[in-house]
């Protein structure tokens, strides 16, 4: 299993000093922390700084200080994902709508999904505010769940804790084959399941597809879910336009395949949604949070 947090400062007490101190901060001066807080872990998690460096090189085809100006704006893209924590958990369905400058979070495209009675799988990835996202499916009447591993260390499970609440819970993928009839059973009572589709957790449990050129893997587990289901499969991204400020990307349906083969029928799915996250990528890849080399097998030019 790939391991996003290896530095020694993913832990409980910066987390503690961060939610305490920007709870308090006026909203003004946030930005200009967080720029210099970027700056400095942009500087000291060097190998945090060439894996990002790395990706963001094959996702864009950058260089040189160019690049590195792209690698750093994910370290602020992070910042505002963290410091986010501290008013997206709690905050009302209007105070998150008011953090949408256009207002759209595509509600009638997951209406129509949701109305065909066979639950919703929204596929998403770690691409802007996957948090945010999370809370704006609450809207639609019915539990959100949320499949992610969540690994054995406080600070995981102090950001786990702040995201769950009695519309929003955490399925934890540790969990296997329990963890599986749990999502099927959510689906089946016509509820949303949401996974980040850009990290294969277990071995055996993902399939190579052409990304920017190159091989990489990806989980096939929400298509697999998808196709016992029959619920369809949403690509959606929530961006960041501006400081807690953000904007919903939505892909096409995607819908369970009927062919004889089923295992090629998953994968044209997952074919599908990594093109649309390809497509995102190429405008927002400075918010692109995954801090590993997303093609080890396959180095880089």
């Amino acid at each position: 299993m790939t391991r996003w947090y290896r530095h020694r400062f993913h832990n409980v007490t910066a987390l503690g000093i961060v939610f305490f101190t920007m709870r308090w901060l006026p909203r003004l001066v946030q930005p200009p922390i967080a720029a210099v807080t970027a700056l400095v872990f942009f500087l000291l998690l060097k190998r945090e700084r060439r894996a990002v460096s790395g990706n963001l090189r094959r996702v864009s085809g950058r260089r040189g200080l160019a690049l590195q100006w792209k690698v750093y704006r994910v370290f602020y893209s992070f910042c505002d994902l963290i410091v986010s924590y501290t008013c997206v958990p709690q905050a009302s369905h209007a105070q998150l709508l008011a953090m949408l400058p256009d207002g759209e979070r595509g509600a009638a495209v997951i209406d129509r999904c949701l109305a065909a009675g066979q639950g919703l799988i929204v596929w998403t990835a770690h691409l802007g505010n996957p948090e945010f996202a999370s809370r704006l499916l609450e809207m639609h009447g019915r539990p959100v769940n949320v499949a992610r591993v969540v690994e054995d260390k406080p600070a995981e499970k102090m950001l786990r804790d702040r995201m769950s609440n009695e519309r929003l819970r955490i399925v934890d993928l540790r969990g296997g084959a329990r963890a599986t009839i749990e999502l099927l059973q959510a689906l089946r009572r016509n509820e949303i399941v949401a996974i980040q589709g850009d990290r294969v957790y277990h071995a055996h449990h993902g399939a190579e597809v052409m990304f920017f050129a190159a091989p990489a893997e990806f989980p096939l587990g929400p298509f697999l879910l998808s196709q016992v289901s029959g619920a369809p499969v949403l690509p959606g991204f929530v961006v960041r336009r501006g400081w807690l400020r953000y904007r919903v990307l939505l892909g096409k349906p995607i819908f369970p395949g009927s062919s004889e083969n089923r295992g090629e029928d998953q994968r044209n799915g997952l074919r599908q949604a990594v093109e649309f996250l390809e497509s995102q990528l190429s405008n927002y890849y400075d918010q692109w949070v995954n801090f590993f080399d997303f093609w080890p097998v396959h180095p880089h030019d």
